[in-house]
């Protein structure tokens, strides 16, 4: 019985001695495990803009913005040229069917020349943009038929791809060519919106709405761009003084070097940090599906109040629409 007895006893402390080794091991595996876990594989997403500095504009940040949310991984083709129009993108189209040599586009991956032919078939794409000039962008007549002869190409040689209408942004105020056309800001801006909107509706596309997004912005207390400023002297400037252009979306008056002394110039169209910033927020939820709110990416020289704002501001165009 005693014999017994003992035999137990020394099984019991066994077995606790055993547990004790055991226990600490285990909780470090299951530890291990939870830290080592592999991350879920990003979602790729390919887009090719046609289009001209306006894009670039828009992308210029996109790639960082959609890193910061981490999710996905954005492949961005760029079939664009400065300045391009409609119509020239589909002449150059037209060219290049007939002459290999005509390969206006340079792949930014590869440095290679490529026709849109090319570009159209080099990646399946998911999405590819067009849009109008900006300084035809709310002439609706300017569209047709280079539009329609894009969207079909697009649909032969991308038949994966979503169309998508870019639709670009107003001029600031103080635009000469606001002032040669007798537009206002808005007037531009109300213009377009409706030529951007009746292709959308031809093609069955989605609209990315940056210059919904640069009216809203610009719209909001607080924020209306003072153009021009009453207290500079623009016919005798100072180099370096510029007038005051807090929260412009634009570049606006700048130096620019010319020979030996700057000159003050006025660039009344191209986004700013603040603009391209905007734009790249209204892109990514665009294409994505996820709330620019989402994402924490900011410019350098962009406050985190300005950067909430034009969040926020992102999201709103992408929900309304």
């Amino acid at each position: 019985m005693i014999y017994h007895l003992a035999r137990l006893g020394s099984r019991l402390v066994l077995s606790v001695v055993l547990v004790l080794l055991v226990t600490p091991f285990a909780s470090a595996a299951e530890n291990d495990s939870k830290t080592s876990r592999p991350h879920e594989a990003k979602r790729t997403i390919r887009v090719l803009t046609i289009g001209n500095s306006f894009a670039q504009n828009a992308c210029l940040f996109l790639r960082e913005i959609a890193q910061s949310e981490g999710s996905v991984e954005l492949v961005i083709g760029t079939a664009n040229i400065g300045g391009c129009t409609l119509e020239k993108h589909a002449t150059l189209a037209v060219q290049s069917a007939s002459d290999s040599e005509v390969r206006p586009y340079r792949d930014a991956a590869s440095g290679k020349k490529l026709s849109l032919q090319d570009y159209l078939k080099l990646q399946p794409w998911d999405f590819v943009t067009v849009q109008q000039m900006s300084a035809l962008s709310h002439k609706p007549e300017t569209y047709h038929p280079h539009i329609d002869q894009l969207a079909a190409l697009v649909e032969q040689l991308a038949p994966t791809a979503q169309l998508l209408i870019h639709q670009t942004w107003a001029y600031r105020q103080d635009s000469p060519l606001l002032a040669k056309d007798g537009l206002s800001q808005q007037q531009m801006y109300d213009r377009l919106r409706n030529a951007y909107d009746a292709n959308a509706k031809q093609f069955d596309a989605r609209i990315l709405p940056v210059g919904t997004a640069f009216q809203m912005a610009r719209g909001t207390a607080g924020r209306t761009v003072v153009a021009p400023d009453p207290n500079f002297d623009y016919e005798n400037p100072e180099y370096p003084n510029l007038p005051n252009q807090d929260h412009s979306l634009v570049i606006g008056w700048h130096w620019r070097k010319q020979g030996d002394k700057p000159r003050l110039a006025l660039d009344f169209k191209h986004g700013n940090s603040h603009g391209c910033f905007l734009a790249g927020l209204v892109w990514f939820e665009s294409l994505t599906g996820i709330a620019a709110t989402q994402t924490t990416f900011a410019p350098k020289g962009i406050s985190d109040e300005d950067a909430a704002f034009y969040r926020h501001i992102a999201h709103s165009v992408c929900t309304d629409r």
